[in-house]
């Protein structure tokens, strides 16, 4: 699984949330929770492509309105936080760009098993919007910005975007234990306050209802449902040439299996690699068996976290409709 954007913007210079603490998980749920999400610091179970987000509470337990974003308003969102950093960072007299938007694909995730034939036809494992991803970043005019300005300047410049020393620190257990600390000042922290209102409650929900996942991982890979859809899936994948047991096997393979080939040739290793694990995924239907555990082993952690993902609704919502009166002001 690969995925190249979090759900929050993070404007360059910023310290991302700090994790910290005990309770990780054993090695077989490592490498599921690993697979599932490769790219993000919150671990994720999305399994295939446009899935609403796995801690979504069931309609029976909540409202109609307590709905989470899509990843479309999340890039809404994301943008008017970035304009509103850009403000900030423009009135304390530094210069701040915005970066330019990622299109759909790019902001395509998938979950331990891809099983969208044609985004894998299109983009194999999405090494080349990864690259272009990164390139992005890498070439990123505040990056630049920065390193021409003098130690002092570039001191007063992070402190400005993320807050100083002196900015209060916001510290969340997570239900699987450890706990992730922020620093809530500089323009960063003045961007959420305007758009999500309460920001030591935004990151407080946001935090639980976004790190469920380890508490029902165990109990989904011990499924013999679970074990058998993949086995069923393996079978699939060996009588198509790649004998590969899991997904992640796939993932941990393709580094090598590429390895000394020209940068085309890599490609076509991977693009034929993604569509075999997506085709066996939609031929042995693991991706729909994997779906209904994941919606079955989560249903009782979302009912005991139930207020802290109500909350988390409501405040995306909130800012969902103050980032829309941002942009077309």
């Amino acid at each position: 699984m690969l995925c190249f954007v979090g759900r929050v913007h993070r404007p360059a210079g910023s310290r991302p949330a700090r994790v910290t603490g005990q309770g990780m998980p054993n090695q077989k749920t490592r490498r599921f929770l690993a697979s599932a999400s490769a790219c993000v610091a919150v671990l994720t179970l999305l399994v295939g492509c446009g899935a609403a987000a796995p801690d979504r509470p069931r309609p029976e337990m909540e409202p109609a309105r307590s709905v989470p974003l899509t990843d479309a308003d999340r890039a809404v969102t994301s943008r008017a936080e970035a304009l509103l950093v850009q403000t900030c960072m423009k009135r304390k007299g530094h210069r701040y760009w915005v970066a330019a938007p990622l299109d759909e694909d790019e902001t395509r995730s998938f979950g331990y098993v891809m099983d969208d034939v044609a985004w894998a036809q299109a983009h194999g494992y999405g090494s080349r919007v990864k690259q272009k991803v990164l390139k992005a970043k890498k070439n990123d005019r505040n990056l630049s910005y920065r390193a021409d300005l003098s130690t002092r300047a570039a001191r007063t410049y992070v402190a400005d975007l993320a807050g100083g020393p002196g900015s209060e620190i916001m510290t969340v257990r997570l239900p699987a234990g450890g706990q992730i600390r922020l620093a809530t000042g500089g323009c960063e922290g003045e961007a959420v306050r305007k758009l999500y209102g309460d920001q030591e409650k935004w990151f407080r929900a946001d935090r639980i209802a976004t790190n469920l996942t380890p508490l029902y991982v165990p109990d989904l890979v011990a499924d013999q449902r679970f074990k058998t859809a993949q086995s069923r899936w393996a079978a699939c994948m060996r009588a198509a040439g790649h004998p590969y047991r899991t997904p992640a096997d796939i993932r941990s393979a393709l580094p090598e299996v590429t390895s000394g080939r020209s940068a085309a040739q890599a490609y076509r290793t991977e693009v034929r690699l993604a569509v075999a694990e997506a085709t066996c995924a939609r031929r042995t239907g693991f991706g729909d068996t994997l779906r209904a555990l994941e919606e079955e082993h989560s249903a009782p952690v979302r009912e005991r976290y139930r207020a802290e993902i109500t909350e988390r609704d409501r405040l995306e919502r909130a800012a969902l409709r103050r980032a829309d009166q941002i942009l077309n002001h």
